[in-house]
């Protein structure tokens, strides 16, 4: 039954357009990026117009990787529960937890499939069009995505989970955004009084990817993920996130009301 409905959601997916758009649209932020740095080239005393400028801005908001991982599952599955998918998964027989292990494959196989396709317009475009040696900003960069990968997919889990269970996407991706983003920011802000908090908040990817990664344009850089400890930071945090979100996906799965 899980192949079944596996198989359906590739073919749904996959003959429309939702995905297409998702990635077109990241592609081509990024390729207007480097373009308008290309663009700027010329200008006097403009010294960005490097490879290691470009890519350092998502090592900086590494961030971003998670609010894409939120946004992929409501393009994916947004509006299931009112266009009447949900039910007929269900209908054919496929147990509520299958349905919600289902749509977190779907979701990670083609997040990582999109993340995968914009990585390399993004660099490549860079490499194409910009200054400067590229290894050593490429090795930085996909070391940094590789770090917050784990808690990528545990965004993607979140997400699947609120979908699932609160009615209105616009509730459920606040929902998701105030879990990923808004509460670390005021454990963080609150942390500022109170060090028990501010020692939980440091443990929240968002504040760490934003707080613990340095890069500038003179050579400086400090990122977490290459320190032992800070690779395992990246890593516990992440998987422990997906963890945690799973077992409250599929312990809320049956109490969702169709």
């Amino acid at each position: 039954m899980m192949l079944n409905y596996l198989r359906s959601e590739w073919y749904r997916i996959l003959h429309g357009r939702e995905i297409y758009l998702f990635t077109g649209v990241l592609c081509a932020i990024v390729l207007a990026a480097n373009v308008i740095l290309w663009a700027m080239a010329d200008v006097p005393n403009f010294r960005y117009s490097t490879v290691r400028f470009s890519l350092s801005n998502l090592v900086s908001m590494m961030g971003l990787l998670f609010l894409m991982a939120g946004l992929l599952v409501w393009v994916l599955f947004g509006d299931d529960r009112a266009n009447g998918t949900f039910k007929n998964a269900l209908a054919y027989g496929l147990s509520r937890r299958g349905l919600f292990v289902g749509k977190c494959i779907v979701s990670v196989v083609l997040g990582l499939t999109s993340m995968a396709v914009v990585l390399a317009v993004y660099i490549g475009s860079a490499m194409l069009l910009l200054e400067g040696p590229a290894a050593e900003s490429v090795g930085y960069l996909l070391r940094g995505v590789a770090s917050a990968l784990p808690f990528t997919v545990a965004c993607v889990v979140l997400a699947v989970a609120v979908f699932a269970v609160l009615p209105r996407t616009i509730h459920a991706f606040f929902a998701w955004f105030a879990v990923v983003v808004l509460v670390p920011q005021v454990f963080l802000l609150i942390g500022q009084a109170v060090q028990p908090v501010a020692a939980l908040a440091s443990w929240l990817p968002w504040n760490f990817f934003a707080n613990e990664v340095f890069v500038n344009q003179a050579g400086l850089a400090a990122f977490l993920w290459d320190t032992p400890a800070g690779l395992a930071k990246c890593l516990i945090a992440g998987f422990v996130g997906i963890a945690a979100f799973a077992g409250v996906g599929l312990w809320r799965a049956d109490k969702v009301e169709l």
